[in-house]
């Protein structure tokens, strides 16, 4: 037998052995804390198990304890191989991590700010104090961009307070009095129980804007053709069926390498925002 015939066999012996090594190691899938981590992992099971069927590997559904961390650990692109998250973190990923935006759903994301009252903005006091759960939140920009809107500027009008909570816990600080006015997504204002919602009002209710994307790149012997080949096959499964009704998401929609070019300003705000 040749030396190169030995060599090759060598070769592909060792590259099978690293693939059957691979088969171990868990792919891991960083969900942006948009609920509680119990929430998000109980809300992604379907996917989780269908990942693990798909690639004949286990599956770890991470998270973080809040958008800004979770944003950082996405654009320095060693923690996860695949992430689910808001718009404008999203791009900050493609940009920044080479991720690739793959998949997201047909229905939008709507942002909500609460207040005990309908005329808060005119009749009590300034500043006025405004909870959120995130600076870089897609729901905390896109309230911010709506209070500017209507002519009240932070430091002078509002004054900005950040929870690393749920918002359950952030309507129940409204309802105490503590802030004026609470910023929370629509999914999770549906969430609040009924004596929670029967204390506040809706001030602002947004249209709805991009929703959360799947992006993956190339890692952990996973390219991103896979990536997007497994994402497509969960869209029209059972588990994505059942997940789209856990998650009241509507439906899912692929997209193209260029589908976030049109949020570059909010997203140049949010890295503004994380000092990057």
């Amino acid at each position: 037998m040749s030396f190169i015939r030995i060599c090759l066999i060598l070769l592909v012996t060792f590259s099978f052995g690293l693939a059957q090594d691979l088969s171990h190691v868990p792919l891991r899938i960083g969900i942006a804390p948009h609920s509680s981590p119990r929430i998000i992992f109980e809300s992604h099971q379907d996917l989780k198990l269908f990942l693990e069927a798909y690639f004949q590997r286990p599956v770890q559904i991470m998270t973080a304890k809040s958008f800004s961390e979770f944003s950082k650990k996405c654009n320095q692109g060693e923690s996860y191989d695949m992430i689910l998250t808001s718009p404008n973190l999203a791009l900050l990923a493609q940009r920044l991590a080479s991720y690739i935006p793959l998949m997201t759903y047909t229905k939008g994301l709507e942002t909500i700010i609460l207040s005990r009252s309908q005329d808060v903005l005119t009749k009590a006091p300034k500043p006025l104090r405004v909870a959120g759960q995130d600076p870089v939140s897609f729901a905390t920009l896109c309230a911010e961009e709506w209070l500017e809107s209507q002519g009240l500027r932070e430091g002078r009008d509002l004054n900005y307070v950040y929870y690393i909570s749920a918002s359950d816990s952030l309507a129940t600080i409204l309802v105490k009095g503590e802030v004026d006015l609470a910023i929370m997504s629509l999914p999770n204002y549906l969430k609040l129980s009924d004596e929670l919602r029967a204390h506040v009002t809706i001030l602002y209710h947004s249209s709805a804007r991009p929703s959360r994307i799947f992006l993956a790149k190339e890692s952990n012997g996973v390219s991103v053709e896979e990536w997007g080949n497994a994402l497509r096959a969960f869209s029209k499964s059972p588990e994505g069926l059942k997940h789209l009704e856990t998650t009241k998401l509507e439906a899912f929609q692929m997209l193209t390498p260029d589908a976030l070019e049109d949020l570059n300003s909010i997203a140049n705000k949010t890295l503004k925002r994380l000092g990057q």
